[in-house]
């Protein structure tokens, strides 16, 4: 069963959005609010790809001006339900679904002022009818990677940084020389503003920082810290 706002029809589904729009507030798909989720919902600026957090599904739509209503019919329920976007202050829709279990991929089509369409950030393809839609591919782990310091079954050590989408991070510690230039992260193209790296740490490997946009900071969720020789608080590898 999917998790979210389900209006049968189009004259339901003003307003609520209408009162909705007017305080900014975002519904989500959860009994339970979830801050971290709430936060990037009404702070997105502009649409983009679906994304993962937090056991969430994130759709974003940029609609033309004047657009009164977006929604979103799943293939699993058999296009019957529709599932209302809300408009946040930046102007984008935005509709967050929690992701059933044993799911693997999500196929849907929009529906715009009641006109049916695909959505433009997706992957499209034909169902079994040849009818164009939408698909995402959801990962058999879909919840975000702990951050701070995990320590592999292989042996590696997985450092995450969660930030800003779109921004340059690096690792730094007395492993690398605190070098900003030879350990680079990854963001996540599923989970946009996380961070990772993997490696093999030496055996007297103790102090790291990360350097995001060119400034480095200890690990924010690393409450063990120290001072690395350099005059600086560096986090502690545990």
């Amino acid at each position: 069963m999917w998790g979210g706002i389900m209006i049968r029809s189009g004259v339901q589904s003003v307003i609520p959005a209408v009162i909705m729009a007017i305080f900014g507030i975002i519904p989500l798909s959860a009994a339970t609010f979830d801050t971290e989720l709430h936060h990037r919902i009404i702070n997105t600026t502009e649409s983009s790809k679906p994304y993962i957090l937090n056991k969430h599904i994130v759709l974003s739509y940029a609609a033309p001006q004047g657009t009164q209503v977006v929604s979103l019919a799943l293939e699993s329920e058999q296009y019957r339900i529709f599932h209302t976007y809300e408009k946040n202050r930046h102007g984008i829709f935005i509709l967050s679904l929690s992701i059933p279990e044993n799911t693997n991929e999500i196929r849907y089509r929009l529906v715009v002022d009641g006109l049916w369409t695909i959505d433009p950030n997706s992957k499209r393809q034909r169902d079994t009818r040849g009818v164009l839609v939408s698909s995402v591919l959801i990962p058999v782990d879909s919840s975000v990677p702990s951050p701070g310091i995990t320590r592999l079954p292989n042996g590696k050590t997985r450092f995450v940084y969660l930030g800003d989408e779109s921004s340059r991070v690096s690792l730094i510690g007395d492993f690398n020389r605190w070098d900003p230039y030879l350990t680079p992260m990854e963001e996540s193209p599923v989970y946009p503003g996380v961070y990772t790296v993997a490696l093999k740490l030496p055996e007297d490997a103790r102090f790291y920082r990360f350097v995001v946009n060119g400034r480095d900071i200890p690990d924010p969720e690393n409450h063990n810290t120290s001072h690395n020789g350099w005059g600086e608080t560096a986090s502690v590898i545990r």
